[in-house]
C-alpha cells in the first residue's frame, strides 16, 4: 500500500502545472485585463471548483489503476506507469481534440512528467 501513497506526485505536479498555465493565460490575455491578484484567484477557482469533478475521478482513477496494475506485481513498472498514463490521460485528450482547450494538454504532459517521476518513488517505496 506504500505504493498508493506516491499519488502525492501525480495530483501536486497536475495542479500546479495546471494553476501555473492558467494564471499566466490570464495574464497575457489583455482582453480580460485581470491584475495577478484576480489572476490567482480565478485559477484557483477554475482548477479547485469548476475542476472538482476531474479531481474526484482523476484521484479514484490513479488508485484503481495502481490497484488493478501496479500493487501486486511491480515487474515492467515504468511500461505499467505509461500505460496508467494513457489510460488516464485518455478523457483529457479527447477533450483536447474536441474542443481546444489547451490546459488539457498542460494537464497531460504534467501528469507524463510525474509518472516519471514517480517511478522513483514507487522504487524507493518498495526497497524501505
Amino acid at each position: 500500500m506504500k505504493i498508493l501513497t506516491t499519488n502525492w506526485i501525480n495530483i501536486l505536479g497536475v495542479f500546479i502545472a495546471m494553476l501555473l498555465y492558467s494564471i499566466i493565460f490570464n495574464q497575457l490575455n489583455n482582453d480580460l485585463g485581470y491584475n495577478i491578484f484576480q489572476s490567482i484567484v480565478g485559477s484557483l477557482i477554475l482548477i479547485c471548483l469548476y475542476g472538482m469533478m476531474f479531481w474526484g475521478l482523476f484521484v479514484v482513477s490513479l488508485i484503481v489503476a495502481d490497484l488493478l496494475l501496479i500493487v501486486w506485481d511491480q515487474k515492467h513498472l515504468r511500461q505499467k506507469l505509461l500505460i496508467e498514463w494513457l489510460i488516464i490521460s485518455s478523457p483529457a485528450i479527447y477533450r483536447l481534440i474536441k474542443y481546444q482547450e489547451w490546459i488539457f494538454l498542460v494537464g497531460i504532459v504534467a501528469f507524463f512528467i510525474t509518472q516519471l517521476l514517480r517511478e522513483k518513488l514507487i522504487v524507493k517505496a518498495m526497497s524501505i
